[in-house]
């Protein structure tokens, strides 16, 4: 799960490429809640920094519904 600095830019690139790590982390059994919770902050906080004029910005769009989808349907969200 990517770890980086809300002082960092994102692309609309980047956001997706975490999204995809956010999916493999979800299907971690490893993974804990706080884990889970924390990458998924992580993704809504960088998504709030795209560039809506950047090329791509429809599909970090499509990424964050994905990833609030999968957040959504995982142990984390349900407290499990």
């Amino acid at each position: 799960m990517n770890r980086q600095d809300l002082g960092q830019v994102v692309t609309p690139t980047s956001l997706v490429s975490e999204v995809r790590e956010f999916r493999a982390a979800i299907a971690n059994p490893r993974r804990s809640a706080d884990e889970i919770r924390h990458a998924y902050g992580l993704i809504v906080n960088h998504a709030h920094n795209l560039n809506p004029h950047a090329p791509g910005f429809e599909w970090a769009g499509v990424a964050l519904k994905e990833a609030a989808c999968l957040w959504l349907d995982s142990k984390a969200f349900r407290g499990h």
